[in-house]
């Protein structure tokens, strides 16, 4: 399951870089699209390396806890209408592409956060019969 850890990092270094855009100076000094991409492949490592985050993250009741977890905090926190906006201006930054709209980067957001839940569930429910 190694889409499901991955899917995992993803969706925690997103909330850590909406966290650390809380932070008016860390925000203006550093790229956190950047710190974003290297958030999640430091997260990746980590489940595919410790074995017990390894036994964990592989399972889709972590990934639909993560996605829950992920989704309220960030609405909590920024509220209605910055949560359509600063994840992805944090994307933007990272691909650096300033010209791509806000609603086409969260279109891919979207998409890939729930066609990835569903192809998790869909891997793991196939795994579970052979």
């Amino acid at each position: 399951m190694m889409f499901a850890r991955f899917y995992n990092a993803a969706l925690w270094g997103m909330f850590l870089s909406v966290l650390l855009f809380q932070n008016t100076w860390l925000e203006m000094r550093i790229n956190l699209g950047f710190v974003f991409f290297a958030l999640v492949l430091v997260l990746f490592v980590a489940q595919v390396f410790i074995r017990p985050l390894r036994r964990l993250c592989g399972n889709p009741a972590v990934a639909t806890f993560s996605l829950i977890v992920v989704t309220i905090v960030c609405w909590l926190m920024l509220g209605t209408e910055r949560v359509k906006i600063i994840p992805a201006s944090i994307l933007r930054e990272g691909l650096m592409m300033p010209r791509l709209s806000f609603s086409l980067i969260n279109f891919m957001m979207d998409a890939f956060i729930t066609l990835g839940w569903l192809l998790i569930e869909f891997l793991y429910r196939g795994h579970e019969r052979s």
